[in-house]
């Protein structure tokens, strides 16, 4: 057996793979032949690199301080133009991208999210009229 130490969360483990960088909480077990366990495998690796970039952010929404439920933070990026990929996306990176997209980001809940980008002007609609504009641009300037 050999000991490592997880990329993620820091814990020592044993394994016989000398290629395996995570420990088994943070990435679970799965057989190459068994595709239900790899998916498996995978939604607890993302769900792992997300609790950890969470507690890194500081572990609530840096607007409210929302922090009871880890499916609703989200990760804003502060300069869309250094955004190399979006956190979330479905795609499994190695931790060290990962890690590295995350600190690029500050840590909101949805409902901050959503507000952030309505006065980024992304979407704006007339309450009395009910129309919907698609145009892009600052509230503020209209």
């Amino acid at each position: 057996m050999i000991q490592k130490i997880c990329q993620i969360c820091n814990s020592k483990f044993e394994t016989i793979s000398s290629t395996r960088l995570y420990c088994y909480g943070c990435s679970g077990e799965s057989t190459r032949a068994d595709i239900g366990t790899r998916k498996h495998q995978k939604t607890i690796l993302r769900r792992s690199m997300k609790i950890q970039a969470i507690k890194m952010l500081g572990g609530k929404c840096c607007i409210c301080g929302y922090n009871k439920c880890i499916d609703a933070l989200e990760f804003h990026h502060e300069n869309p133009s250094k955004k190399e990929f979006k956190l979330g996306s479905g795609n499994t990176m190695s931790w060290k991208e990962y890690k590295a997209e995350a600190l690029k980001c500050i840590l909101v809940c949805s409902n901050c999210h959503k507000e952030i980008h309505s006065e980024l002007g992304y979407k704006d609609i007339d309450i009395i009229s009910g129309k919907i504009s698609l145009e892009l641009g600052n509230k503020k300037d209209k």
